[in-house]
Parts: C-alpha cells; structure tokens; sequence
C-alpha cells in the first residue's frame, strides 16, 4: 500500500494495510505501516474523549495483538523455509539449481 504519513490516516485502515502487507509477505511495506501505526494510535487517543478511551485502548490493543500473532505465524513459516532450503543446498553441488533459495510468504 505504501501509506503516506499524514495526520489524517486513520487506523483502522493502518491495520487492515498491516494485515494485507503481512499476508502478502511485503514487509517493507509492513514495517513501514507498523511505525506508522503507533504516532496515529497515538493522535486518535489524543482527540478522543475521556469516556470513549477505556473501549478505544481495548479495540487497538486487540488489532494489534492480532497483527503480531500474524507477524509470528509467517516468521515461523519463513524460519521453517529457510532450515529447508538450507538443508537442501547442504546436499546439493554448489552448481545446482537447488542452490538458489526460494521462499513463499
């Protein structure tokens, strides 16, 4: 998505772009999206009213939950890829083709 810094983003589409970016394995995107998130969470807090920010921190601590255990997930599928993929060239000439890696996300 490659989001813009501007104070007017709203969060909700941060996480939902975090989301598609970690699903797609684009995490340059994703990581550009997660330093965004915490200045416009932050914004979001600021202008609301007192009574609505008890829900308010309950709503984005559980995007954001959800959005590190899909973090987790894929780094643990991209861990398991990367022992394969290296104990497949251990066993491979170094002129092989199987010495190139290749990781789906």
């Amino acid at each position: 998505m490659g989001a813009k810094k501007n104070q007017s983003i709203d969060p909700n589409s941060l996480h939902e772009a975090l989301r598609q970016a970690l699903k797609a394995g684009d995490f340059d995107a994703a990581r550009q999206l997660g330093d965004e998130i915490g200045p416009a969470i932050a914004r979001e807090l600021a202008a609301a009213p007192s009574a609505a920010l008890p829900a308010l921190f309950a709503q984005r601590i559980a995007l954001l939950q959800e959005n590190l255990s899909l973090a987790r997930v894929l780094r643990a599928h991209l861990a398991s890829q990367l022992q394969i993929n290296t104990a497949v060239c251990l066993y491979q000439p170094a002129s092989s083709d199987a010495s190139s890696w290749v990781f789906d996300a």
